[in-house]
């Protein structure tokens, strides 16, 4: 993302992008935080206000992935088919989970 010319202005319109929070909360979240990042580095926010940034970031994943549970329960998504045994632990998205 450091090919970007105003990382501050992609920032504000990525958090507003509400269907990319909910079809990738994790994605968005990591890209909002290089973008938050950036704009710091480039002295566009200062220590303060990338804090901000970094906790309407969290709180943007955390509104995608309740937005998407409860998309999962009125059934407007399904979830994905696995092929994992219930207890087996596996890498999804680079972390290490367990699959229930």
């Amino acid at each position: 993302m450091k090919h970007v010319a105003d990382p501050l202005a992609a920032w504000r319109l990525m958090v507003e992008d509400m269907q990319d929070l909910v079809t990738d909360p994790d994605g968005q979240r990591a890209k909002l935080r290089e973008l938050a990042m950036l704009a710091y580095q480039r002295y566009q926010v200062d220590a303060n206000e990338l804090s901000d940034m970094l906790e309407v970031t969290d709180a943007a994943r955390e509104w995608g992935l309740l937005e998407l549970e409860h998309g999962y329960y009125l059934g407007l998504f399904q979830r994905p088919e696995h092929d994992l045994e219930p207890g087996t632990q596996c890498f999804y998205k680079g972390r290490l989970i367990r699959v229930l």
